[in-house]
């Protein structure tokens, strides 16, 4: 594929993974099947969509499951480290769509970002999200608890933020004042604890794994939502040619991550094995822990359940104002989401209260 790098307002600096309508000549033939698309939507020519994702967690699937093909407008997929990023590549105008989980958007609001509105939604509620905490092997740190007065690092605005917030909370510990706080960009927390610069760390299961499987003292089980979302800058969807285009987009997204759920194995090797750097065994066993993530219809019982992940950061100090995110979904694509997973045979399972 095609890798360009561009500059971007503070200091972001993007990866592009060039996908025009599909896979290229040479990608094509590794692809292992290509999904059925339930809906296509006149785009006008020469339209152009640039998708930042995070860990190739979109373009992966897309070219896998060759989601692109026949796609009538092109795709760029831009790799960004933590959903902060995604946003502001989003609001700098260098990417139509941004990939992310559950706790970046209601922290943006709380911090006065108004103009973002979220148009696809993943959940799968219960699943640890592969969010562990884990403590220094030779720190004798066995318990959150122990964790008082210790150095605790994190990825600020994330999902590994909220967790890490709400694990110290249920131990009786304030993430601002009974730990010493350490913020770091995503790919920094892991060679910083591996490091020995702090005590604990909120980690992803590959990266637990990586490190050599450092005593766990918490995950996001209770916590975690399981939600992923497909967000825009709203002002985006003011452009018929790219409302078109990123309601397309949706669709396929959908069949990329409904073929990802159907093949199992394949998406094992690809993203645990062939990405991620672990055994089979080990990315399958997290596979199975976090479950699938189906798209739903953004609608009352799906908001009710993102906006859960709002009251916890405010419940766990992470945001100051309690956020509202209703207006901040928007469901218009809902009849696409439902048409292809009606065609790919998924039924998201009830969304419980």
């Amino acid at each position: 594929m095609l890798k360009k790098r561009w500059k971007l307002p503070a200091a972001l600096a993007i990866t592009l993974l060039t996908a025009a309508c599909g896979l290229g000549d040479d990608d094509a033939d590794q692809a292992i099947d290509s999904v059925r698309i339930a809906n296509t939507v006149d785009v006008p020519a020469a339209t152009k969509l640039v998708v930042a994702e995070q860990n190739s967690t979109q373009s992966l699937p897309w070219n896998l499951a060759d989601a692109g093909k026949d796609a009538p407008y092109a795709v760029e997929f831009a790799d960004f480290n933590g959903g902060a990023a995604v946003i502001e590549a989003l609001r700098s105008g260098a990417a139509d769509v941004g990939s992310i989980g559950e706790a970046p958007v209601p922290i943006a609001v709380d911090s006065e970002v108004t103009d973002l509105a979220t148009i696809g939604l993943q959940a799968n509620p219960g699943t640890s999200g592969g969010y562990y905490l884990v403590g220094r092997p030779d720190s004798g740190i066995t318990s959150i608890e122990q964790l008082r007065g210790k150095r605790v690092a994190y990825p600020p605005g994330s999902g590994r933020h909220m967790i890490t917030a709400a694990l110290l909370k249920r131990h009786g510990l304030d993430l601002a004042t009974d730990v010493q706080p350490v913020e770091l960009a995503g790919t920094e927390v892991v060679p910083t604890f591996a490091a020995g610069a702090v005590d604990a760390a909120i980690v992803l299961g590959n990266q637990y794994y990586q490190l050599g499987e450092p005593p766990i003292l918490g995950d996001g089980k209770g916590i975690n939502t399981g939600i992923q979302t497909l967000i825009v800058r709203r002002d985006v969807l003011d452009d018929p040619a790219k409302a078109a285009a990123i309601g397309d987009y949706v669709g396929r997204a959908v069949a990329a991550n409904n073929w990802k759920d159907s093949h199992a194995d394949e998406w094992i090797n690809a993203y645990y094995v062939e990405q991620q750097g672990i055994t089979h065994d080990q990315g399958k066993k997290l596979y199975e822990e976090d479950g699938l993530t189906t798209y739903y219809p953004i609608d009352a019982e799906s908001t009710a359940l993102f906006q859960q992940v709002a009251d916890g950061l405010f419940d766990s100090g992470v945001t100051k104002t309690h956020v509202d995110l209703k207006p901040y979904v928007d469901g218009r694509y809902n009849a696409i989401v439902t048409a292809q997973n009606e065609i790919d045979g998924v039924t998201p399972r009830p969304i419980e209260s």
